[in-house]
């Protein structure tokens, strides 16, 4: 019964709690696993440098797609770690009956990389330092507060963390799904520029032993990881910011695998004998989101328009070779209420577009084809990642291409990934260097209040992403929050959907669906291949090599 329960959303978990009482429930139980061979490298490749392998710090793509092998969260089912919701440092947990004290105990016996035993003094430094910290890191601060409260973490003994609530907060499981770091190495060190940012220490399935700049990350396995000592040595991430380079790499053998093969170069692995190819869902958003401090922006025609001048599933088509879906929410398709088809009115449609901008005042008053505001041609900044990096350049393109056909004046800029992070994922301030922006997010997971970092506005946290301030949309977040009845909560976050939809404080492009390419050398079946979680895989330590 309990087990069970695991699966289901966070609010019904406490739902089930506050009737039950006090209670202990054990997680899920993990099956032993023997790796059929041991030993062998599995290389792989990254667009980039990561911003940081400092796991409460950087929480980019990148930085996640490597962080995520060398370190453990208290809880499954958050940000980059699943969808399933459960625990994993976490053995089992306890919460009161009015839903304010929530009491987890360790495993024992696990270790960092460097061989000191995790306790509970790790757990609670890495929510304090995530609280405290002067640099707002990661964007996992708003989590681990109730409005301008910090939630209060304690650790009675080695083994015991407690938490202490205001007041009920049925996402409070998930909120808390960030990489626990160990207190006796970070402390002191700069969060941003300390040495741990490259040599980190974990206690994942693998930890590093190199980083060169520009070339190649090395791990090595962690043989007295909790799970298992992992079945392969090692592990090696390679730069290479050409994804055709990373093709001409897979197919060649100088790499073993990539999450996220270009859609022209399918048809190569299909039918390739010495590669197994699977298609996955992702679930994941790309979109363009608009500073609306900026004036041309804050009348919603505006941004309507903008987005029916795009026609969304040729962008699919043409930047992803049909490897995607359009998205219709500014939620990600995990969680509960998502249906593709339940939103709409944003097909492709220029001709309305150009309507709605005149009916906002920007037309082409000179007839030069160029839209005017306040009398001057109107030029948008469209802000993108340089080229490498996911498919942000390459749909800017497209972007930039229907804009210009209903006469906007289209700037693309670029920017490098840890310059765009450090500028506009880092700092909660209203001045934005940009006016639209290409963006995104994936792995956010199934619990609806994981996306109010992007939306709401706070006097404690500051703007958002977008500068999007609703007081509305706000209150509602606030409101579901608290909820426990499950179908009552997720009627709320309906609404705030539907009047994001209405809004548009971004526009929800397309989601992912990923062409997964790995050499026949190394069996994945155990692993079991999972793209809500960063590493890929539920159990990566079970990768193992078939020949040599």
């Amino acid at each position: 019964m309990f087990i069970k329960m695991f699966t289901r959303p966070v609010s019904f978990i406490i739902l089930v709690l506050l009737l039950g009482g006090l209670f202990m429930t054990p997680v899920l139980a993990q099956e032993a696993f023997e790796c059929p061979s041991t030993g062998g490298t599995l290389i792989t490749a990254i667009g980039d440098n990561p911003v940081s392998l400092n796991g409460i710090y950087a929480n980019d793509g990148i930085s996640g797609a490597v962080l995520s092998w060398l370190f453990n969260p208290l809880t499954l089912g958050g940000e980059n770690w699943g969808t399933q919701i459960t625990g994993d440092l976490a053995e089992s947990y306890s919460v009161s009956d009015d839903g304010l004290t929530w009491t987890f105990n360790l495993h024992q016996g696990v270790k960092f990389h460097d061989g000191e035993e995790l306790t509970a003094d790790d757990v609670v430094y890495t929510f304090q330092t995530i609280q405290t910290s002067e640099e707002d890191i990661a964007p996992f601060r708003p989590r681990f507060y109730q409005g301008d409260q910090a939630i209060q973490f304690e650790a009675p003994d080695d083994y015991t963390v407690v938490a202490r609530l205001a007041e009920p907060n049925a996402s409070f499981f998930t909120d808390i799904s960030v990489p626990i770091v160990p207190r006796h190495v970070l402390e002191g060190q700069d969060l941003r520029e300390g040495p741990f940012n490259r040599q980190p220490v974990g206690t994942g399935p693998f930890k590093v032993v190199e980083w060169v700049t520009g070339e190649s990350i090395t791990l090595e396995a962690h043989e007295e990881y909790f799970r298992g000592r992992p079945c392969l040595d090692r592990l090696i991430f390679r730069i290479i910011p050409d994804e055709q380079a990373q093709v001409n790499a897979l197919l060649t053998g100088e790499i073993d695998f990539l999450l996220n093969v270009p859609g022209a170069s399918v048809a190569q692995f299909q039918d390739n004998a010495e590669f197994t190819f699977v298609t996955a869902d992702f679930d994941s958003q790309f979109q363009i989101v608009f500073n609306m401090a900026k004036e041309q922006f804050q009348d919603k025609r505006v941004r309507q328009a903008l987005m029916i001048a795009i026609d969304r599933q040729a962008l699919v088509d043409t930047v992803r070779q049909g490897f995607g879906v359009v998205q219709n929410s500014h939620f990600d398709s995990v969680v509960p209420f998502y249906s593709q088809d339940k939103l709409g009115g944003y097909d492709y449609d220029p001709e309305r577009a150009g309507q709605l901008l005149d009916e906002a005042g920007i037309t082409d008053s000179d007839g030069d084809g160029v839209r005017d505001l306040n009398g001057q041609p109107w030029v948008v900044n469209l802000l993108t990642f340089q080229q490498g990096f996911r498919n942000y350049f390459d749909y800017a393109t497209v972007v930039q291409a229907y804009w210009q056909d209903i006469g906007i004046q289209v700037e693309l800029e670029t920017r490098d990934l840890a310059t765009m992070v450090e500028q506009l994922y880092q700092e909660r301030i209203e001045d934005k260097p940009y006016d639209v922006l290409t963006s995104g997010w994936s792995q956010i997971g199934p619990e609806p209040n994981s996306y109010a970092n992007f939306y709401i506005t706070t006097d404690a946290l500051g703007p958002n992403l977008g500068n999007y301030n609703n007081p509305v949309v706000n209150d509602l977040f606030a409101q579901a929050q608290k909820m426990t009845d499950f179908d009552e909560r997720m009627a709320v976050y309906e609404q705030i959907e539907a009047i994001l939809w209405d809004e548009l404080p971004a526009l929800p492009l397309y989601r992912n669906a990923n062409p997964v390419v790995i050499s026949n050398r190394f069996n994945i079946e155990a692993a079991v291949l999972d793209l809500s979680i960063s590493t890929g895989f539920q159990h990566p330590e079970r990768i193992y090599q078939v020949s040599q």
